[in-house]
């Protein structure tokens, strides 16, 4: 099920965001935010979970809960030491979303912000180890690596960093307050450090381009917003990738070293694409894939840490059907988050606790967590 208005009850992946050895940064998750994933049964009170690479957030209740990385305070439950089961910030949120080392939620229709403000990202001063309002309104968030996005009034706001103008303010200097692009969207998505929306059926993109990942067939980078022409009717982004939704088949672009683009072999792609595969929903991690289709999670990608919970830890340059039964679906860093009907179910890498077992354990299969203290 596919929202069009970024992560209102959808299940997020911040988009953890990298790609290879070469990339080994993330964010999101990534991702969108319109992104892909929504929950259709909600488990218990359970309404979304939002993961960067190595920590986590899920509302329950009404309120944050978090598990995983802590360095920079991200979690939320004061303090910096890492957490290996999911516990209550007791912050009230209406969504949230994760960056790398930081967060967003949306509460009485402005932006609070948590952990990592290395590049301004967290668009606030103060105690960054516990949420804090930035004051911006929006009715939609999207954390990319060190740079966010929100919707207010119908244009997209920026802040962040801004090497490669990924904020689409013109120019490439840093931001560290919120402001307005100008740019016009219904739906957006941060990858690592550049960003899709969804304007008139149609994808836009700006920032980073090295691996084709802006869709535009170049590899130049862009600081202002470009209408790639390839329509959508939902968009996600991994680290150096996307993915889109359209006529019911999953599109892609952009970095494909471990075969994630699912359009054979690894070599990177600077145009959007058909991969031939149905989905109702998409979603993006650093360098894998899962897709909803028929009721069960597929998987492509990088499998190192037995992310693709298809056995194994070998890459996947074709998408494949895990089996697993699922009714929403979240990919981030190496590893991931599905619900299915009352269960919560994550996969793969976990050196930070992040899969919420209490252990620091990798999972090659999906397996049931318990979101609660």
């Amino acid at each position: 099920m596919l929202k069009k208005h970024l992560l209102g009850g959808a299940i997020v992946a911040a988009l953890s965001l990298s790609a290879h050895a070469e990339f080994e940064y993330r964010v999101p998750m990534g991702m969108d935010f319109d992104v892909s994933s929504a929950l259709e049964s909600a488990p218990q009170d359970l309404n979304s979970i939002s993961c960067a690479d190595s920590h986590c957030y899920a509302l329950k209740g009404g309120t944050i809960w978090s598990v995983g990385s802590n360095a920079y305070g991200e979690l939320g439950r004061e303090g910096t030491t890492s957490q290996y089961t999911w516990g209550n910030t007791g912050q009230p949120a209406d969504s949230v979303v994760a960056g790398n080392n930081y967060g967003y939620a949306l509460h009485n229709g402005t932006v609070w912000s948590v952990g990592s403000n290395t590049y301004g990202m967290a668009g606030r001063s103060g105690d960054l180890t516990v949420w804090g309002d930035t004051g911006q309104p929006a009715t939609a968030i999207a954390a990319g690596d060190h740079h966010g996005y929100a919707l207010h009034n119908g244009t997209i706001w920026s802040v962040g960093r801004n090497t490669k103008g990924q904020l689409g303010r013109a120019g490439t200097t840093t931001q560290t307050t919120w402001g307005d692009t100008g740019q016009p969207a219904s739906s957006i998505a941060a990858g690592y450090q550049h960003g899709y929306a969804l304007h008139n059926g149609t994808i836009w993109s700006v920032g980073y381009n090295h691996a084709g990942q802006l869709g535009l067939s170049d590899l130049s980078d862009r600081q202002a917003w470009v209408n790639t022409g390839q329509p959508a009717t939902a968009i996600t982004s991994g680290s150096n990738f996307g993915y889109a939704l359209f006529s019911g088949t999953v599109w892609s672009v952009g970095f494909n070293g471990s075969g994630q683009l699912g359009r054979g072999g690894t070599a990177n792609q600077s145009s959007w694409g058909d991969t031939g595969q149905p989905a109702s929903s998409i979603n993006g991690g650093s360098a894998h894939g899962y897709a909803l289709h028929n009721g069960t999670v597929w998987s492509i990608g990088r499998n190192v840490k037995g992310q693709l919970g298809r056995a194994g830890t070998t890459d996947q340059s074709s998408w494949g059907d895990t089996g697993q039964l699922a009714d929403s679906i979240v990919a981030a860093g190496q590893y991931g988050y599905i619900t299915n009907g009352s269960e919560t179910l994550s996969v793969g890498h976990n050196s930070n606790g992040q899969l919420g077992f209490g252990d620091t354990a990798d999972r090659g299969n999906f397996t049931a967590v318990t979101i609660s203290e």
